[in-house]
């Protein structure tokens, strides 16, 4: 389980690192420190379990039983050595141990044992222990004291013990406790190489369900990434194609209507300032920004009346882009890469109209380009035509 949780950490973290790249500014920023701190717990807990895995650690119901049936034995210490773990101030040691019980042929047999500082000589080399052997035919022991009886019965059982030469391979008790019963407490993952495959791909499921729920909020704008980076681009340019059919999509779906006072439009962002709904004077600003929208507020400016509202629907935006950026690079222009365009009905220059001066005219698009030396817009008519340079 800890693995489990471990891997989605992991998924966690590198989720968070893609959102934060590919997404606005602070996407996913909760997802780097409770990724990292999780997988860092989980890490250790198992580098922890790892390291006592086949520690001591029977069922009292189990030893009772064993010595009960008369699963009794002797164990003679062959190796003793430090693992270099210790809980609570107490060293972790692997034995190798000459298991005799007193029915069977004796066996050799490896365990992690916590052996405290003050009984360090009961177990060296050559010490003598006895045991209880928790189910037929299995290795697992467990060592035996005053405290859970059968010691006596244990030394008078078993015969003597056999070099360890003679008592065939080393083996290790399989992953999980003993019960009474002789049933395995095994946990819920397993450890050996048989499962290892289907392991792996339990993790690797775990990592990509982690990431992909810290990615979904940003889809967007990882689908614009992916679809960028064949231009060498880590961000879609919001000022043409399906980049911005998709801003203003998820605009005008985030408003609730698409009637907008102005628009400004660059390769990185794309705002708005667009009535709190349809046939009102009130103007909220809104930003899309990397696959998402946000609200900003009140709009800085307030329109004064309806008349300055369009339909972003009445915009040929497919054609605007490609003007201005034709007409700025032949009228010699700089920084085209780094320009915006902003859109807003022009002002009524009749005299004698009662809205002379209002902004109430026909949608009009206007960009500036600025550079070193020199700096020009360029203006148009919202539908695409009436492309003019001015000077700057």
């Amino acid at each position: 389980m800890l693995r489990i949780v471990f891997f989605a950490a992991l998924g966690i973290v590198c989720g968070g690192i893609v959102a934060n790249l590919v997404g606005p500014p602070g996407a996913a920023a909760w997802a780097f420190p409770v990724g990292l701190t999780l997988a860092i717990l989980a890490g250790t807990l198992v580098l922890i379990g790892r390291s006592t895995r086949g520690m001591g650690g029977a069922d009292p119901e189990a030893v009772r039983a064993a010595v009960a049936a008369g699963r009794t034995g002797l164990a003679r210490v062959d190796v003793l050595r430090q693992t270099g773990t210790q809980i609570n101030e107490q060293p972790v040691c692997e034995l190798e141990l000459t298991v005799q019980p007193a029915a069977g042929a004796a066996y050799r047999l490896a365990l992690r044992q916590i052996v405290p500082l003050v009984q360090i000589p009961r177990f060296q080399v050559g010490a003598v222990l006895p045991v209880a052997q928790l189910a037929d035919g299995q290795p697992d022991i467990a060592l035996l004291d005053e405290a859970n009886g059968g010691v006596a019965a244990a030394r008078a059982a078993a015969g003597g013990i056999p070099p360890a030469s003679e008592a065939g391979p080393l083996l290790r008790p399989e992953p999980g406790a003993l019960r009474a019963d002789g049933t395995r407490r095994k946990p819920l993952l397993g450890v050996g190489r048989r499962g290892r495959p289907l392991r792996f791909l339990l993790f690797a499921v775990c990592f990509a369900l982690a990431a992909s729920a810290v990615l979904l909020p940003y889809r967007a704008a990882l689908a614009q990434t992916i679809a960028a980076l064949p231009e060498g681009r880590l961000h879609a340019d919001l000022r043409e194609g399906e980049a911005l059919d998709e801003a203003l999509r998820s605009l005008a779906a985030e408003i609730g209507h698409d009637r907008v006072v102005d628009v400004s439009v660059s390769a990185d962002f794309v705002r708005v300032d667009a009535p709190v709904q349809p046939g009102a004077i009130e103007t909220d600003s809104w930003m899309y920004r990397r696959g998402v929208v946000e609200r900003e507020g009140p709009a800085t400016i307030q329109p004064r009346t309806e008349g300055e509202q369009f339909a972003l629907g009445e915009v040929n935006w497919s054609a605007i882009w490609p003007a201005l950026r034709s007409a700025a690079e032949e009228a010699g222009a700089e920084g085209v890469d780094d320009a915006l365009f902003s859109l807003g009905r022009s002002s009524e220059d009749d005299i004698d109209s009662p809205e002379f001066g209002e902004a109430v005219g026909e949608v009009e698009v206007i960009a500036g380009f600025t550079g070193d030396y020199r700096s020009l817009s360029v203006r148009m008519r919202g539908d695409g035509t009436g492309v003019e340079v001015l000077a700057g």
